[in-house]
């Protein structure tokens, strides 16, 4: 999960936490024959915990047992009885899944919230607070007659629900739920460690290299010796860069391995492969079209790939680029040639094979 989607949907699951919390505040009023009435979350749960430690240490509750003054267990009894004669439990039973559902859901989604690592992880949650939401704003618009009788804890538990809606779907909207790409980061490592391997290998060299130093004669030289001196010294240099640029480098031997960011532990072998080329992409999902070998990725590697054909008999690679993105071959850290969208080049040495302006590169050996 990406670092905005993470974020989106811990906030979601602090709003579904205020909208329980919401609950303890007044959530209804009703004419209790002496004057009104009022319930909140903080007194049901008052009494429901001095009913339930009544009722395990005497094994019952009495008829005289009040459970919000003036009612008693004896009166809501006798409701319950009332409603059952007349034919109303089933709408009882409605009315109090219609009121625990919602409480239900919405603890589900935010413990779900709190532990959902990726997408599939967040289709619930998702759902539940839709469920909830929905069923909240569609009572309070249908049911009218029930908005004198509601209080300041329903309207902050549904407007928390909406909320926290807006946020997942704001991190389901912006991607924010998929995976991030562990190709790339995995490289980046890889790079630094080569990096620091070279900077180790750089500093050993320096303190291993010794200056030479030439001895002073006594004697002074005349002005034909000096030139003399100078044209041979000039030879010797000349001779040095000659056999530098003409040195030959290593051979290719068809394996190419060694890659890195989208390459990553990929390896082709074109020498005693069934095959001596082969077709790789410069992009993510062309690499990911190839593997698949689906005709549904055939947009992602038109325009991203390169085809990669190995001469056993010359000893040598044939470059082609189909890629929008620039290629970089690269012999000893620099850069050879440029190959752009319908270029081609030959390849006699071992070099590197690199994406323009990213980190991609596998190794032509």
């Amino acid at each position: 999960m990406r670092a905005h989607g993470r974020l989106v949907k811990n906030i979601a699951g602090l709003l579904l936490l205020l909208a329980l919390l919401s609950l303890l505040l007044p959530f209804c009023r009703f004419n209790a024959g002496a004057g009104d009435m009022t319930l909140s979350g903080i007194e049901v749960l008052k009494s429901g915990g001095k009913a339930g430690y009544t009722y395990f240490k005497t094994g019952g509750l009495s008829d005289d047992f009040v459970i919000k003054s003036p009612y008693t267990w004896g009166n809501i009894k006798e409701s319950i009885l009332y409603i059952n004669e007349a034919g109303g439990a089933k709408i009882m039973v409605f009315c109090g899944a219609a009121i625990a559902v919602p409480i239900i859901l919405c603890f589900l989604s935010m413990i779900m919230l709190f532990m959902a690592e990726g997408k599939k992880t967040m289709f619930l949650p998702t759902l539940f607070t839709f469920v909830v939401s929905a069923e909240m704003i569609l009572g309070l618009l249908l049911f009218t007659q029930l908005r004198p009788f509601l209080m300041i804890g329903v309207y902050l538990f549904t407007l928390l629900n909406v909320l926290a809606l807006i946020f997942i779907m704001t991190g389901w909207i912006t991607g924010g739920y998929r995976q991030p790409d562990r190709r790339r980061s995995r490289y980046d490592s890889a790079n630094d460690d080569v990096d620091d391997n070279s900077n180790k290998n750089g500093s050993r060299r320096k303190k291993t290299r010794r200056k030479t130093r030439r001895k002073k004669k006594t004697k002074k030289k005349t002005k034909k010796e000096k030139s003399s001196d100078k044209d041979n010294d000039k030879k010797e240099n000349d001779d040095k860069k000659d056999g530098q640029k003409n040195k030959p480098g290593e051979a290719v031997t068809g394996v190419i391995s060694n890659g890195s960011g989208i390459y990553h532990g990929l390896t082709w072998n074109l020498r005693d492969g069934s095959s001596s080329s082969v077709t790789i992409g410069t992009t993510c999902d062309a690499m990911d079209a190839l593997g698949a070998k689906s005709l549904k990725g055939m947009n992602s590697i038109a325009g991203n790939n390169c085809k990669i054909t190995f001469d056993a008999t010359a000893k040598k690679y044939n470059i082609e680029s189909h890629s929008k993105a620039n290629i970089l071959i690269l012999q000893d850290g620099q850069v050879v040639k440029w190959l752009k969208n319908g270029d081609s080049y030959e390849v006699a040495a071992k070099a590197v094979m690199q994406i323009e302006g990213r980190r991609d590169a596998v190794r032509l050996g």
